[in-house]
């Protein structure tokens, strides 16, 4: 693929990266999309045959750059605290950079669970809790479990609460002062529940 193809179709999946957030699956249509990319709905189609295949292209996209970074972080050689610490800044810096991914996630998992699960893959879902039970203090796989519970709870909810959250706060900065208020937060609570296990 040439270079004018690539950026073609890098613009086609930020554009439907947004639609598909703003509205959805089934709210995106594809004249809209090829308008909002500035192409010819043709061209839509020849960079991707279908909106399925688009919004596979896009979910893996969005998965794999976020649980990729989680599970290369829960599996480094350092203590499981300093693991953990690792895992809930990947999961801040990655939601500062995409605020409305929780909410995109959680939409299409009520939407379609079966197809979600499959795409963040029961394989590495125990990976992560494996990782987080071994090089270092090891926990039984039921408490790993709680714990990636925990985290991921502590991490995502103020992105999925955001709108409301926002009513609170200034404006987007006022938010991400927040976010950066909870982290050391959210590691000393993660670190509490460490000696409980």
């Amino acid at each position: 693929m040439g270079k004018k193809s690539e950026i073609t179709r890098q613009k086609i999946m930020d554009a439907a990266y947004r639609l598909f957030i703003e509205k959805g699956y089934d709210g995106l249509r594809m004249q809209e999309l090829a308008d909002r990319a500035g192409v010819n709905k043709g061209l839509l189609h020849h960079y991707f045959r279908s909106k399925q295949a688009l919004f596979n292209s896009i979910f893996t996209r969005s998965v794999d750059e976020l649980f990729g970074r989680i599970i290369d972080t829960a599996g480094e050689e350092k203590t499981l605290e300093a693991r953990l610490h690792g895992i809930v800044d990947v999961y801040f810096d990655t939601l500062l950079d995409n605020p409305q991914l929780p909410v995109f996630v959680f939409f299409e998992l009520n939407r379609n669970p079966q197809q979600v699960l499959a795409y963040f893959g029961l394989e590495r879902l125990r990976l992560l809790v494996n990782n987080l039970s071994a090089n270092g203090r090891e926990i039984p796989i039921r408490q790993a479990l709680h714990m990636v519970v925990s985290m991921v709870s502590l991490c995502v909810f103020p992105f999925m609460a955001r709108p409301v959250i926002l009513q609170f706060m200034k404006n987007q900065a006022d938010f991400s002062r927040f976010i950066e208020e909870r982290r050391p937060l959210v590691k000393s609570l993660l670190s509490h529940m460490l000696l409980t296990l």
